[in-house]
């Protein structure tokens, strides 16, 4: 028999039930790079659950209203993943591992770049947390919605604490310089945009972890579409700015 436990991906995390001697559990918060881990409970899930709540909510003070238990389990391990915005994923490694293999594969689908194994946490873990310096700071790349008075630009906005803060940020910055209607191209926390062209003509912007998997992904979107490849700036989430990329000079300017 199994039972399941809701992740904050919106995925589950089985493990098995009746007796066992050690349960841990797995919290997190959207706007930071790193989670909390409570383990070796022997009395059932509902301690580290609550407690990975709590060191989440004692970290975040008035912010921690986004702070969720992820998944709980016992007696195995749990693979965490992070994809390419610094978003993070469960998987549980029992019965060989097929909700692990599953859940990389839908978090894989998503992106250029093969989702990254984050950390394997076991369930005799003790408590861990993450440092102050993990939260994180988000960057957003927007451009004219459509072909219709595209202006071969990408309106990149970063520093902010929140997702739909610095989302809505270069969206505005967008149309208040385009005139038209913006849409957002590219979102990263903790992480990279980079801006390249494919074919002297076809406008892009993809976001990763670091840098090198930033222009890993371009170059990977180049040889899918087998176009010629330009690759242009790249832009650090952690480093407050409002930035605008020229792609046919490759020309940036604040």
């Amino acid at each position: 028999m199994l039972l399941c436990t809701r992740d904050g991906g919106g995925m589950s995390a089985p493990y098995p039930s009746g007796p066992t001697n050690s349960h841990a559990a797995i919290g997190w918060h959207p706007d930071v790079a790193d989670i909390w881990v409570d383990g070796n409970y022997i009395n059932g899930a509902w301690a580290p659950k609550q407690e990975v709540v709590w060191m989440c909510n004692n970290m975040m003070g008035a912010l921690g209203a986004g702070c969720e238990v992820a998944t709980s389990w016992s007696n195995s391990s749990m693979t965490v993943f992070r994809d390419k915005e610094g978003y993070f994923y469960t998987g549980w490694n029992g019965e060989g591992g097929a909700d692990r293999k599953r859940v990389f594969a839908e978090c894989s689908a998503k992106q250029l770049l093969p989702c990254e194994v984050f950390a394997t946490v076991r369930s005799s873990s003790g408590k861990k947390e993450p440092k102050p310096g993990a939260r994180k700071l988000y960057a957003a790349a927007a451009a004219v919605k459509g072909r219709d008075g595209y202006d071969g630009r990408l309106y990149i906005v970063s520093g902010f604490q929140t997702a739909s803060g610095v989302s809505a940020a270069a969206q505005k910055a967008c149309s208040d310089m385009a005139k038209r209607p913006c849409e957002t191209r590219a979102l990263s926390g903790n992480g990279f945009i980079q801006a390249y062209r494919l074919n002297d003509n076809d406008d892009r912007a993809t976001a990763e972890t670091s840098a090198k998997r930033a222009k890993q992904a371009a170059e990977l979107d180049c040889k899918q579409q087998r176009a010629t490849c330009k690759l242009q700036a790249s832009f650090d989430s952690r480093k407050p700015g409002l930035f605008v990329h020229d792609f046919a000079t490759g020309y940036t300017h604040k």
